[in-house]
């Protein structure tokens, strides 16, 4: 009932007691003094006797009025008093630190909450009237919470410190204990309240926070790259020893007092200024990649490739450099390599290959390119490539690969191609495929060479006679008729004689182990083998010892035949000395540039593992953080926004961050950054702050960071001060 209907009832009964007593006084003069009849009474004139019965009518009216009032303020004073007991005891019990009274006379102790009885493992029957000194050397705490109690008691004031002990676990346990007097007019210190907070994660997260600075700060130095944090102005604030090393300078002279960018040259510093390169807040937390020279103090310049990103929430940014020297001179060794073997594979019309089994990525060299009779800038596929293949031969080259592929094995091969045009050409491949170490195939790395000549100068050869005489002597490559009984020559051809140095008559009616050609008596017996076997051989790498003693090696094909009436064997080989050092330079300068890619890529991997521990330690700040984009959708958050709203990343993360933020009931917030508000959905005192980036994008527009935190674990809301002392006591007694 409101306090203005109770004076509307108070009043109504005044005004009721007034007229009974009217009444009742009429009525007794009426009875008991026959001064006349009841109407005559109530209707009295004589004014003496009017003012008499009103008198005292009004004093007995406002006797029972202030008797009613007091009997009502003392109601509602009992009410109030059980509402603040029951509001005491809400929060005493609701409370998240342990807490205790204790009786000054004996260290007793009065009364305790859950979380106490909890941490001591104790029963409220049994805790109620403990000695508080006993339990506490019981359960193992430190000798100054009692010395902390003592003071609290002298000084009638509150003592908090901080301790440290060994729980239960083992574990290291931090603790903020704080003693409140509760002080009772002339008497004194009768009871005291005891808290205690239970403060280990935040002190762990302290001890984790210096460690990752640790860990950070010896990544910086011994990164093996030069690294700078500089500030907006380009000054450096902070180098490692790789800067100083690429520079010449120390780090005395170096840090807030040189610019970065006085180590460029002169060209590199004006394209990157047009391309904005130098801004780094136009970029956010967005890494970029370039590559330039670097001039150091003895005016020599060193090729650099460099990496710079904004810190987040900072006006910092850090800057990556790594010495390509070495690479460079890799790169122009390699690229001259290339050069010269496309020219040898052009002569030799013999191309190279890689096929990546894992991506399923072919790619060919430019006399490949020139064999299919495919444009360069067309990217080679290995069905393509297959479809390329003659049908007849198609099924054979796919069973070879399959079996060079899963059965670890080389394979050597002649097949014939169909062009655009409809021209058919003989090549041979031949291939190796590298494998990991469970055995599964990675790439398989290979040679093409067009061999339809050496087909067509075949079917020559069997055609006629006179064709494979010219066909014989005309060739290129060295050409031997032995017979298949002893080996003895009886013809060679012009290219025979020029690549071994022996003359024609020097050579007839002799056999090659007679000449000791055969620098490797067993490729001889595999040649045998081979034969005996298939009846041919086809691209055999063998090693002859020519007249001069000079080692060459040849590719070597042979083929039984009849000529003259009997048993002979037709070998034809070529001299791919040269060829085969070109291949061994070209792989070795393959290896080599593979080596430094996956320098570069494992540096490239620690920069990132760095990023990502970063993001990792952001996730432990209990304040929430929000990062936003130009157009004001929402980019990076940590774990906490998470937590806070219940939402998972991929329902924030692209959100616009102001509709976002009024959804989760900060509208009020965002109409009064920087001020402590009351959250309704959470039931917490929050802080919203919003801090934009310094720098404006291309267009204008700029990012802003987020940053919301809880204050309601301060202290500086809720049941403070005497108003919290008056509930504690309350539910004490």
């Amino acid at each position: 009932m409101s306090m203005r209907s109770n004076w509307r009832r108070h009043i109504a009964s005044a005004i009721g007691c007034f007229l009974l007593f009217w009444v009742g006084d009429a009525v007794m003069d009426a009875l008991f003094f026959t001064q006349g009849t009841l109407l005559q009474e109530l209707f009295i004139q004589e004014p003496r006797e009017l003012w008499m019965r009103s008198f005292s009518s009004l004093l007995l009216a406002l006797f029972f009025l202030v008797v009613a009032l007091l009997k009502d303020r003392r109601r509602s004073t009992e009410n109030s008093l059980r509402h603040s007991d029951e509001l005491s005891r809400i929060f005493f019990e609701s409370a998240s630190d342990a807490i205790c009274v204790i009786e000054t006379d004996g260290l007793t102790i009065a009364g305790t909450n859950g979380v106490f009885l909890k941490k001591h493992s104790l029963k409220a029957e049994a805790a109620l009237g403990q000695d508080f000194s006993r339990l506490i050397l019981s359960q193992g705490l430190p000798e100054e919470v009692l010395g902390l109690l003592a003071q609290c008691v002298a000084s009638a004031s509150p003592a908090s410190r901080e301790i440290s002990y060994l729980g239960a676990d083992g574990a290291k346990v931090y603790e903020e204990v704080s003693f409140y007097p509760i002080v009772v007019p002339q008497v004194g210190v009768e009871r005291v309240l005891h808290l205690s907070r239970d403060i280990s994660a935040s002190r762990r997260s302290e001890v984790l926070l210096k460690e990752s600075e640790q860990r950070y700060r010896a990544i910086f130095e011994n990164t093996g790259s030069a690294m700078a944090i500089t500030l907006p102005d380009g000054i450096l604030q902070v180098v490692n020893k790789g800067f100083e090393a690429l520079t010449g300078y120390t780090r005395g002279e170096l840090e807030g007092r040189m610019r970065w960018s006085e180590f460029l040259d002169p060209e590199a510093l004006v394209e990157m200024k047009g391309q904005r390169r130098l801004r780094w807040g136009d970029s956010g937390v967005r890494q970029n990649c370039f590559e330039l020279r670097i001039k150091n103090r003895q005016g020599e310049y060193t090729p650099v490739v460099g990496n710079w990103a904004a810190i987040a929430d900072s006006r910092e940014t850090v800057i990556s450099l790594l010495d390509i020297t070495a690479q460079k001179r890799v790169e122009d060794a390699l690229r001259q390599s290339r050069a010269t073997l496309a020219v040898a594979q052009r002569i030799a019309r013999l191309g190279n290959w890689e096929w990546d089994v894992l991506a399923d990525v072919l790619t060919w060299s430019e006399e490949v390119y020139r064999i299919y009779g495919v444009d360069p800038a067309t990217t080679p596929s290995h069905e393509g490539f297959l479809r390329a293949v003659h049908p007849e031969d198609r099924e054979n080259l796919i069973r070879v690969i399959n079996d060079a592929l899963y059965n670890m094995k080389q394979y050597s091969l002649d097949y014939r191609i169909v062009l655009t045009g409809g021209a058919v050409r003989t090549l041979s491949s031949r291939a190796e495929v590298t494998f990991d170490a469970q055995g599964k195939p990675l790439r398989m790395v290979g040679t093409t060479q067009d061999v339809t000549w050496r087909n067509e100068a075949e079917l020559a050869l069997r055609a006629s006679e006179e064709k494979f005489s010219k066909a014989f002597h005309a060739s290129p490559d060295s050409i031997v008729i032995t017979r298949a009984e002893d080996g003895t020559y009886i013809d060679v051809n012009e290219a025979f004689q020029e690549m071994t140095g022996y003359t024609r008559d020097e050579v007839m009616g002799h056999s090659s182990l007679e000449l000791k050609l055969w620098a490797d008596p067993d490729a001889r017996m595999v040649m045998l083998r081979l034969l005996n076997q298939y009846g041919h051989v086809r691209n055999l790498d063998v090693r002859f010892r020519v007249k001069s003693g000079e080692i060459r090696e040849l590719l070597w094909s042979a083929d039984v035949i009849e000529y003259l009436g009997e048993a002979c064997l037709i070998a034809i080989s070529r001299d791919v000395t040269e060829q085969r050092h070109l291949e061994k330079e070209l792989l070795e300068s393959d290896a080599k540039l593979y080596m430094k890619h996956e320098e570069l890529k494992n540096l490239f991997h620690q920069m990132e593992g760095i990023r990502r521990e970063w993001e990792e330690t952001m996730d432990c700040i209990s304040d929430m953080f929000i990062l936003a984009d130009q157009w004001g959708s929402i980019r990076r958050f940590n774990r906490a926004v998470e937590t806070f709203t219940g939402k998972a990343h991929r329902d924030i993360v692209g959100r616009d961050c102001l509709t976002f933020l009024e959804e989760a009931g900060f509208k009020g917030h965002l109409g009064a950054p920087g001020v402590e508000q009351f959250h309704e959905q959470s039931g917490k005192w929050l802080v919203l702050k919003r801090y934009a980036f310094p720098t404006a994008e291309v267009d204008g527009s700029t990012r802003e960071v987020v940053i919301i935190n809880d204050t309601t674990g301060i202290g500086r809301r809720g049941l403070t001060g005497p108003h919290r002392l008056a509930g504690v006591v309350s539910i004490v007694h």
